[in-house]
């Protein structure tokens, strides 16, 4: 992978995502390369490249955030929009703690949203801190799904254990469901085996959205599920998601976790 250094201008940028004002982005470019992200279709980033091959590292956003925050910008900060703040750069450069000790020490709100448990190194900021949510994102709880899809990313097994060990240290957590791929992680008994999962981990929130195609994702993903002789992705019709919808809900209802859309 090659990785960049480079200065950014601005730290917060505006959210569209439902409950974030302020999106933070340590990173452009994320080393997991999930076939299915949308993040290089939003972003137009390294469109002639595959996904993870670049990723820029915003060496003074640390200190561009700490002025922004000067200036009294307030709502919750969304931390990790566009890539993964924890992804495997995070342990070299610390960005993404240094964002998070910015923004406490400042009282905000944020929401942290990974695929990695390296967010539990951090847990000495977290815990405690009223205004901080943590999501992480489990798309299938199928270890084999995981590694086709998500071949840059941690197993499934270690980001249930995460959503635990936060979870235990009184830190507010919630479980991504996303994205269910119609066809490849959608069976009753996959998304029954993620709430089940979640649960265990004492999750109570789980949000859900379906699979979102653009694009240089949809290539990405065909690619990959090719390559791993599993068949191709389908087109999604509208009772695709009622029925994810219904199952999920029940499954949860079951287990006492609230389930919400994501988008």
């Amino acid at each position: 992978m090659e990785v960049r250094i480079v200065q950014c201008k601005t730290a917060a940028s505006r959210s569209r995502l439902p409950g974030l004002e302020w999106a933070v982005n340590p990173y452009r470019g994320c080393a997991h390369r999930c076939t299915y992200c949308y993040a290089q279709d939003v972003t137009r980033f390294e469109l002639g490249r595959p996904w993870g091959d670049v990723c820029e590292v915003k060496a003074n956003i640390v200190e561009v955030l700490k002025k922004e925050l000067s200036k009294g910008s307030r709502g919750v900060y969304g931390i990790g929009t566009v890539t993964d703040p924890y992804q495997p750069l995070e342990e070299r450069y610390q960005l993404t703690r240094g964002c998070l000790s910015a923004l406490k020490q400042k009282d905000a709100s944020v929401s942290v949203l990974t695929k990695s448990p390296l967010v539990l190194r951090d847990m000495d900021l977290l815990r405690g801190w009223e205004g901080a949510e943590v999501g992480i994102s489990i798309g299938s709880a199928d270890a084999d799904v995981a590694r086709v899809i998500e071949p840059g990313a941690p197993a499934p097994r270690g980001r249930f254990e995460a959503l635990a060990a936060l979870s235990d240290a009184g830190v507010q957590v919630y479980l991504m469901a996303a994205p269910i791929v119609p066809g490849l992680s959608d069976t009753d008994d996959m998304l029954k085996m993620l709430v089940a999962e979640a649960r265990a981990a004492d999750v109570r929130k789980i949000m859900w959205d379906m699979y979102n195609p653009r694009p240089a994702a949809v290539a990405r993903m065909r690619e990959a599920l090719s390559a791993a002789g599993l068949r191709q992705l389908r087109r999604a019709i509208p009772s695709d998601a009622v029925r994810v919808r219904e199952i999920l809900a029940d499954a949860c209802a079951e287990k006492g976790v609230e389930l919400v859309p994501a988008f």
